[in-house]
């Protein structure tokens, strides 16, 4: 259980982790301060149930980059050649089985990656390391994690490419 103080204390820490999670995930710096706002609330009604700050702050980049991810879903757009912009709408169970069916697949893939290449990815896109904190983590040399965050990338890249072409 994590009291008002302590939460009070890395409140700010949250909300910058908040911001670039969400800023990661490609909405506008509004859009990050928006989400960030609405996480910081969510995580303040959720403080009982949290046990310490390293919890809160991967609550708060998670949580973070999926409603960012929902957002961008939510206002997909479509150019035509004429230049109008037109706002495709979904319903709502649409949208939410589409992106299951995508969150799924996505964990598939990262599951198939060699476990050095998951972890090195995990650890800068989710926990948000740099190359020398992950090479400490794991005591492997800068240039291999460099190595392994790009082969796992190109991986990645290369199945949603693939994945594209078949729909």
């Amino acid at each position: 259980m994590m009291s008002e103080k302590e939460f009070t204390d890395i409140a700010a820490e949250l909300r910058v982790a908040a911001v670039r999670s969400a800023a990661a995930a490609g909405i506008g710096v509004e859009g990050a301060e928006d989400v960030a706002q609405d996480i910081m609330l969510r995580l303040w009604t959720l403080r009982d149930n949290i046990s310490s700050a390293r919890h809160a702050r991967g609550l708060a980049v998670v949580a973070a980059r999926n409603r960012a991810l929902d957002m961008l879903r939510q206002s997909h757009t479509v150019s035509l050649t004429t230049g109008v912009t037109v706002v495709q709408s979904s319903s709502a169970a649409d949208v939410a089985i589409e992106a299951d069916e995508t969150d799924a697949w996505l964990q598939r893939r990262l599951q198939a990656l060699p476990p050095m290449q998951h972890q090195v990815l995990r650890l800068r896109q989710i926990e948000l390391k740099d190359n020398a904190e992950i090479a400490a983590i794991l005591g492997i040399k800068l240039a291999s994690v460099a190595t392994l965050l790009s082969k796992a990338r190109r991986q990645l890249l290369a199945d949603i490419r693939k994945r594209n072409q078949r729909t």
